[in-house]
């Protein structure tokens, strides 16, 4: 791995990021890309260019990216049948006076691909369809709170609930309220205590949460390659979840936006068997375009004609090819069987790894193997910072762009990628191990700061369960 890592230092990286927060807000655009989620002085901060699986920063260091733009590019960087789809319809034309057949195209196709979806709207990002699906649940139901669980985006509906709610009104900020998952008398004393006020509830299906699941064959349609054991506990949660909000007169929404396009094309409702009355799709969709999709039945669908979501760039046309195409991929190649399988080769060596140094009150994985998790933790369970900068510290140095959490597969990651990436898991562990005999003094180890998450406290609140 001697040609991938931390091989050429990170000056130029440093340099270009002080001239990022002298012109930028905050230095970046994107907080989940910012230098914070990743250890300062352990990894780059600024990339050049990328290509499959692999990416290189400004100094030249080459990484197995494991991050893939934050989860949308399934294909791998720079697939030449997306490429080519964008050029084509570059020469006709990008933003259009009036409706481009493109927009009813992919429309028409994912009404046949995902089963719950009857009508679609489109915007730029997955946050404003959000807000949009809680914006036509109130006007459907003539009711103001919403039930959510996961992230929904940078609205102010959702992110008052978070400790990042500066700028949000009290008001605004009293009408979300936050529920777990799994905690199905909890959700049922919420409803009681706000009877007749829930317009919706929205959730992720599954974050980390891990259940068990059997084979079946591929699905010719690029839906389901896995599906879940019927008593699964997420199968459970979901099933409680939308007979609840059926039976207090709330819409019942999935936010898909990670989920879909990874669990099935039809997204984790179809892996699961639970459908909901709303659904957002994002990410997966078109391989690094910018495209948030509202989906769901007509006679919800149809309130759009009072219910204000419109944006000068929803039908830009490149992004309605990217995706276009993107769906014409994912059945010939079978993608969603791929990145099954892809996670199940990396779930089944870090498990043994894990085992191997016996770092399981330390180290975990949650979640579904296509889209497996990386917890560390103390040997209470508690999450710890210094445990996670450590993590991502020993990985950059192996050659992996990575989060603390969750890994993001494509099918451009080979089995050389991955073996590498097993590799560095197995390297990073071991130094866990060298902390953890010594007396975990796990900042010991550190050789740069410990990062600051971007949700103090979020990804404790939504807990995984391994």
């Amino acid at each position: 791995m001697a040609n991938i890592g931390l091989n050429r230092g990170i000056k130029n990286s440093n340099k270009l990021y002080q001239k990022a927060l002298k012109y930028i807000g905050s230095g970046t655009s994107t907080f989940s890309r910012a230098p914070g989620v990743f250890p300062d002085g352990a990894a780059p901060k600024i990339l050049k260019r990328q290509k499959g699986c692999r990416v290189w920063d400004v100094d030249g260091n080459e990484f197995i990216d494991m991050v893939m733009g934050c989860g949308p590019v399934t294909l791998g960087h720079g697939n030449k049948r997306i490429e080519g789809a964008i050029i084509k319809q570059l020469k006709k034309g990008v933003l259009f006076s009036m409706i481009n057949e493109l927009e009813i195209e992919l429309a028409q196709n994912l009404v046949k691909d995902i089963k719950s979806v009857e009508m679609v709207k489109f915007s730029k990002n997955a946050s404003d369809v959000c807000a949009a699906s809680v914006r036509l649940a109130r006007h459907i139901t003539n009711k103001d709170i919403i039930f959510c669980y996961g992230y929904h985006g940078f609205h102010d509906w959702y992110v008052g609930t978070t400790d990042r709610k500066s700028g949000v009104p009290k008001n605004i900020r009293e009408l979300t309220k936050v529920f777990d998952y799994g905690d199905n008398q909890g959700l049922k004393k919420m409803f009681e205590k706000y009877k007749g006020r829930v317009a919706a509830v929205i959730m992720e299906p599954v974050i980390g949460q891990r259940g068990s699941y059997t084979k079946q064959k591929y699905n010719s349609s690029g839906h389901i390659k896995r599906i879940p054991i019927k008593n699964c506990d997420q199968v459970k949660t979901l099933k409680f979840v939308k007979k609840i909000a059926k039976e207090n007169g709330s819409l019942f929404i999935l936010d898909e936006c990670i989920s879909g396009f990874r669990f099935g094309v039809g997204g984790a409702q179809d892996f699961f068997g639970v459908y909901p009355d709303l659904s957002i799709f994002g990410k997966g969709v078109t391989n690094g375009m910018p495209l948030g999709i509202l989906g769901g039945k007509k006679k919800y669908m149809k309130h759009f004609d009072k219910v204000f979501l419109s944006s000068t760039y929803a039908p830009e046309a490149l992004t309605l090819a990217a995706a276009i195409e993107n769906l014409k991929i994912y059945k010939e190649k079978k993608v969603i069987e791929v990145l099954w399988n892809k996670g199940e080769y990396i779930d089944k060596n870090f498990s043994n790894i894990i085992k191997k140094y016996n770092l399981s009150k330390y180290v975990s994985l949650a979640g579904y193997p296509v889209r497996l998790m990386v917890n560390t933790h103390l040997d209470d369970g508690k999450q710890n910072n210094i445990l996670a900068t450590l993590y991502q510290q020993e990985m950059f140095k192996n050659g992996i762009l990575c989060f603390s959490g969750v890994l993001m597969l494509s099918i451009s990651h080979s089995k050389k990628d991955l073996d590498l990436l097993i590799k560095a898991f197995d390297k990073t562990c071991s130094i866990i191990k060298k902390a953890v005999e010594d007396k975990n003094n796990f900042e010991k180890y550190l050789t740069c700061k410990p990062m600051s998450p971007v949700f103090k406290g979020l990804r404790e609140r939504n807990a995984v369960s391994n």
